[in-house]
């Protein structure tokens, strides 16, 4: 069974068809949304396997290629009553109901400063008021619904107004609430002068904000910081030393504050990434 050896189901169908009956595990991401939503898909390389109509797994799977990713097999699903054979022929595999798999993920980073905001009892589940955290160069969205998903109000900003049409589009699909903004940041009146608990910023550079985003921070507020580091260059991109930076660069910036983390990381691709978290002092 192929779709057991991938690393994710993708249901091209309609709603009403997937909820009338899709195989366990799957995603339900359908045809028309599919090239919109790759904020939803796990990271490059990754292995698929497609359910729906034979056009709509055709369509998919070349534009799947084209990405990078690796379509495995796939099941020509034309109407409900195919479905149903199939439920015969793989017993205990086909379920119905909205339920859908998610195959995204927040940056390992914000996943490793959620450990320790556990070390330290911070719960922002149970926390009143609520606490904020501002995400600068915020993308796709990824780690501002998880942040919004584990109870934070989060605020997004990103100067694309296609790519936030993606983070808003995963959100409402995730169920969380998060607001987002459409801004340069290297412009006035983009940058928000209310106070967040934390600032996260990932693969984004400006060194110009690092003033305000020290002067947003709350007392007590965490930076969670990761983008590109010396050594780079030698893959291609990014080239410009105005989007790399230099090691310890962010430890003499935020020299004031209780730092966790403060290392070189690699990403799949091999390329160098500063990851750096910190608290900001009482």
């Amino acid at each position: 069974m192929f779709f057991k050896q991938a690393d994710g189901i993708l249901d091209l169908r309609t709603a009403e068809e997937y909820q009338a009956g899709h195989l366990k595990e799957s995603t339900w991401l359908p045809w028309d949304i599919l090239p919109e939503s790759l904020n939803e898909l796990p990271a490059t390389p990754a292995t698929l396997f497609l359910v729906g109509s034979k056009q709509a797994i055709e369509q998919a799977s070349i534009f799947l290629d084209l990405k990078g990713y690796n379509v495995n097999g796939s099941l020509v699903i034309e109407n409900n009553e195919s479905m149903q054979q199939w439920a015969q022929n793989l017993p205990n595999q086909v379920v119905s109901g909205k339920e859908s798999k998610s195959l995204w993920m927040p940056s390992p980073l914000l996943k490793e400063w959620f450990q320790i905001l556990e070390q330290r009892s911070i719960d922002p589940k149970k926390t009143k008021p609520r606490l904020t955290a501002l995400d600068l160069g915020c993308g796709g969205g990824r780690d501002s619904v998880f942040l919004a998903k584990q109870g934070w109000q989060v605020l997004g900003i990103d100067q694309e107004a296609r790519v936030l049409k993606r983070a808003k589009q995963l959100a409402n699909r995730s169920g969380a609430s998060v607001k987002f903004k459409c801004c340069d940041l290297k412009k006035t009146g983009c940058f928000p002068e209310n106070k967040f608990n934390a600032v996260l910023v990932v693969r984004y550079l400006n060194r110009d904000l690092f003033t305000q985003i020290d002067s947003t921070l709350a007392p007590e507020g965490f930076l969670i910081y990761q983008t590109f580091a010396e050594g780079v260059e030698a893959f291609g991109s990014p080239k410009n030393p105005n989007f790399i930076l230099a090691h310890d660069e962010l430890r003499k910036v935020f020299a004031s504050y209780q730092i966790f983390v403060d290392r070189i990381d690699q990403l799949d691709d091999g390329r160098p990434v500063v990851s750096f978290i910190a608290q900001k002092p009482l």
